[in-house]
């Protein structure tokens, strides 16, 4: 690289001055008012294009020589003496449309924009800018600015190799790493994703979490790599990149590009009245039957309103959370994966080879900050705005599930390790599926019962489908020809052989996925009146029903799930407003999932079964069995086991429920058995 001649960077520098003026004044003014707590003019890269069309592509190809000369004309114009650095960062530099992972040999120099998502962040650590060097024998001072030369070993004066770096004299500059990669809604299929390290200095610290989307502005470099012994590696690098400007961008994975074509087209599919049944029919097609599931993936899809705040503050969660439980071979998987294929932006991960850190976020120490703390983004984090699909979330250990919580609710993770706290967004949809208990549903005890998930997580799923494999044998047939007509489809394909009678999906993939993300941008649905009377009228009904038959059919919280799937419905067919039938819709969802889960061995509807995982008729016997187990140690000193069950089926309660109670509140350590055979009450320091 061949240094530019002082007049000639005199020159230059005067031209960047005249170009700040002509289009950067008022910026210029404020940074002046605010500096040193801001040191930078953001600068974008189309103004200089139109001010010297030819200062701007020599900037681009040698940054190295250019923006040194422009930060020292930015700080020359400070008029005031006590200054330190002052930076110029530059925005929209010929985007980089590829990926991520493409970058190579031919960036490697120049100045451009990447499209990126952060991943991990190390903490700050000091660098050395301009090193202070003595030489141990004659004492010879002298100075080196390490970006721009090697740092020297040899002193100047006597020859020798006695240099040595005093830290106290030198000048240092904040560090801070970062890895980056490529958005995943530029991703397709399997594609692998490829870390980039990115250098953040000075003022560009400690300005991005784990999770955000980002342009970043920079130079890719190469660096030595680390740990290399073998000599025939040595001439091996490993590229970073170091940033010049950033800008945060929305994280929703609405950023697709949409023409005006498509944009036409997407209008016109929204008027079709059958929209709805036709984006249902989308969604794996290749999966027989599961009518009620699909329409609730539909929903999941578009998601409720978001943005929405309460009169305190507090934001309403927009996103639908759906959980699938179901027997082996009953296509969860299948579901699963059309799903994260289907979103712009998706993430499929499976329980069983993710840990809790995975999935939310994370603070460890690893060789990425050079052993410090590096604050490391789970999935839940990077698909945020997007969806994320969790297979085998039975799985999951329950010290993992627990770290959940948070983020299915408040769709925020936190981390407090170490000393560090952070907060991370996770406004992302949950897709889950998992196995019963003991590997297939067995019909006569509750499913509830079945489900290796606490119910304060699942209480958090908007709605929940178990998927049991019945058999039947019309259905077998249909299930059976619908498999082997897309296996003869995909065979035909093969060959070039039409086959008929295969059910393709009526929207294109690509349309519907820039059709969500349109609906996503732009739709924000309205509850109506009759919406919202419908959706009070439900409740109340229920709720009156449940106060007869002494049971909790639903709660407050089952309102704002319904909210959202009403919203999602009108979303659907790209309408501003929620109606009537959006309301029905989503009522009759949670129905079907009501009848299928949350009716007791009575007859009656009881939400407990799944927020408490204790139907309330459980409940009533479990406090039967203990009232009883009491009464008889007040009358006869303890309770024998013959008693207990002789009374219990006085009241109506069988031999094996009764034996499963007592053995229940064993575990609870609510009674005790001095004796086999014999029960007591646990008395508490209170009592």
């Amino acid at each position: 690289m061949v240094e530019i001649d002082r007049a000639i960077a005199e020159q230059i520098g005067n031209k960047f001055i005249d170009f700040v003026h002509s289009y950067y004044e008022n910026q210029l003014r404020n940074l002046f008012a605010i500096y040193p707590k801001e040191k930078s003019l953001n600068v974008d890269m189309r103004d200089l294009e139109r001010f010297d069309a030819k200062l701007a592509e020599e900037v681009i190809n040698n940054p190295d020589q250019y923006l040194p000369i422009f930060d020292e004309a930015l700080k020359n114009l400070y008029p005031k003496e006590e200054k330190e650095s002052l930076h110029v960062r530059f925005s929209n530099v010929n985007i980089y449309n590829s990926l991520i992972q493409d970058l190579g040999s031919g960036q490697i120099g120049k100045l451009i924009t990447i499209d990126a998502l952060v991943v991990k962040r190390s903490e700050i650590t000091p660098k050395i800018s301009i090193a202070t060097m003595k030489c141990s024998f004659c004492e010879t001072v002298i100075k080196v600015e390490i970006d721009k030369e090697p740092i020297p070993e040899i002193c100047p004066n006597c020859k020798r190799k006695a240099l040595k770096v005093v830290n106290e004299e030198s000048e240092f500059l904040d560090l801070q790493r970062i890895a980056v990669q490529d958005p995943l809604e530029r991703l397709r299929g399997n594609m692998p994703t490829w870390q980039l390290e990115v250098w953040l200095t000075d003022d560009l610290t400690n300005k991005v979490l784990p999770g955000d989307r980002i342009e970043l502005t920079g130079i890719l470099r190469l660096r030595p790599r680390r740990n290399i012994k073998a000599k025939e590696e040595k001439l091996l690098y490993t590229m970073f990149f170091e940033a010049n400007g950033l800008k945060a961008k929305q994280k929703e994975f609405t950023e697709i590009e949409i023409t005006p074509e498509e944009e036409k087209e997407i209008i016109e599919l929204s008027k079709d009245p059958n929209v709805f049944d036709k984006i249902t029919q989308s969604i794996a097609p290749s999966v027989y039957g599961y009518k009620e599931i699909k329409e609730a993936l539909a929903l999941q899809l578009f998601g409720g309103t978001p943005d929405k705040k309460l009169v305190d503050g507090g934001l309403i969660r927009s996103d639908i959370h759906i959980m699938l439980i179901g027997d082996p071979g009953s296509a969860k998987t299948r579901l699963l994966q059309a799903m994260s294929s289907i979103v712009p932006k998706g993430i499929y991960v499976s329980g069983k080879s993710t840990s809790g850190a995975g999935l939310t976020a994370s603070a460890e120490r690893d060789e990425f900050a050079e052993g410090g703390w590096t604050l490391k983004a789970g999935a839940l984090v990077l698909g945020s705005g997007g969806l994320v699909c969790i297979d085998e979330f039975d799985k999951i250990s329950d010290e993992d599930k627990a770290a959940l919580l948070e983020a299915l609710e408040s769709q925020t993770i936190s981390v407090a390790k170490a000393g560090i706290v952070a907060r991370f967004n996770a406004k992302a949809s949950v897709l889950a599926a998992a196995n019963p208990k003991y590997g297939r549903f067995d019909p006569n005890t509750y499913a509830v019962d079945q489900f290796n998930i606490p119910p304060t997580l699942l209480s958090r799923f908007d709605l929940i489908f178990p998927i049991q494999d019945v058999m039947n044998e019309d259905l077998d047939r249909n299930i059976a020809k619908h498999i082997l007509t897309q296996h003869q489809a995909a065979g035909a394909s093969l060959a070039n052989i039409e086959i008929k009678n295969v059910e393709n999906a009526p929207i294109d993939q690509e349309l519907l996925r820039k059709y969500i993300a349109y609906a996503r941008k732009y739709i924000k649905p309205v509850l109506s009146q009759e919406a919202a009377d419908k959706i009070v009228e439900y409740y109340v009904q229920l709720r009156k029903v449940g106060n007869r038959a002494g049971a909790t059919p639903i709660t407050p919280r089952q309102i704002e799930g319904l909210v959202r799937l009403a919203e999602a419905s009108a979303k659907s067919r790209l309408d501003n407003t929620v109606k009537l039938d959006d309301a029905i819709k989503a009522i009759s969802l949670f129905e079907y999932m009501l009848n299928k889960l949350a009716v007791d061995k009575t007859g009656r509807v009881d939400i407990d079964t799944l927020i408490t995982g204790m139907p309330r008729e459980r409940v009533n016997k479990l406090n039967k069995i203990f009232g009883i187990i009491k009464e008889l140690e007040e009358k006869e000193e303890f309770a024998k086991e013959v008693r207990i069950l002789e009374e219990a089926e006085k009241n109506g309660i069988d031999r094996a429920s009764t034996t499963t109670i007592i053995n229940q509140l064993l575990k609870s350590g609510d009674i005790f058995s001095p004796k086999p055979g014999i029960f007591k009450i646990v008395k508490h320091e209170s009592e």
